[in-house]
């Protein structure tokens, strides 16, 4: 579910003293589109999954970015996009990935 090789990466590009302020910027940006993708009352256009999918890449969430890209590629084909799915999986995603950022809080 979470890929800790991209997020050691993510840890030496940015400097171990920043992780925890950019890991946050990228939970609060997919945390705000999904609240949005939640509420919507009509289907949402592919670059919204796009830019889910690659905040996600960045924090290495490998299983919710793949499926944004397949929600991406649904919008994209005009069909319908499980959005619950896409949430409880984001949501699955940022449980796993709480230990990295105690870890690096502590």
């Amino acid at each position: 579910m979470i890929d800790r090789e991209r997020l050691e990466e993510l840890r030496q590009e940015i400097g171990e003293e920043d992780f925890s302020e950019v890991a946050e910027m990228f939970l609060d940006e997919m945390a705000d589109t999904m609240a949005t993708l939640c509420t919507a009352t009509g289907p949402s256009g592919p670059n919204v999954f796009h830019g889910l999918r690659g905040s996600a890449l960045n924090l290495g969430f490998t299983d919710f970015a793949a499926a944004c890209t397949d929600a991406e590629k649904r919008a994209i084909a005009g069909q319908s996009v499980d959005v619950a799915y896409l949430d409880r999986l984001y949501r699955d995603s940022v449980k796993a990935f709480e230990s990295d950022l105690s870890a690096d809080a502590a």
